[in-house]
């Protein structure tokens, strides 16, 4: 909104939440193509799209998902720690990526093999 004596703002091209969000889905298409990516959650208060290559695991990888974020925001807050850039939890062959991105929740599950550095660093929205 403005006055009649302020312009209206107006947003740069690349600052706009819904090509911010277009980038991010199109980082986790990329993403999922490489090798030893198993899949990815990305998740906003209303929707949430699951992209896993192993059907039957979907909602194994949900609850896990879930249950990490959540957690790494109890222990942010109990030990005030400030804001997480990201989560990583490793098991015996699997590691998981987990952050939030603006309003999205983002888990990528990977072999444990693939750098989870490298896939961070393509997630972050410029």
């Amino acid at each position: 909104m403005s006055t009649k004596n302020e312009p209206e703002e107006k947003i740069p091209p690349n600052d706009r939440p819904e090509e911010k969000i277009e980038n991010l889905h199109l980082n986790l298409e990329n993403i999922k193509a490489r090798e030893g990516i198993i899949g990815y959650i990305l998740r906003n208060s209303k929707s949430a799209s699951v992209d896993i290559k192993d059907a039957s695991k979907i909602i194994d990888y949900a609850v896990l998902s879930s249950t990490v974020l959540d957690s790494g925001e109890y222990m942010t807050n109990t030990f005030e720690l400030g804001k997480i850039n990201n989560i990583v939890v490793e098991g015996k062959n699997v590691r998981l990526l987990s952050l939030t991105i603006g309003n999205h929740r983002v888990s990528v599950f990977m072999d444990k093999k693939v750098d989870h550095n490298a896939i961070y660093k393509n997630l972050r929205l410029k």
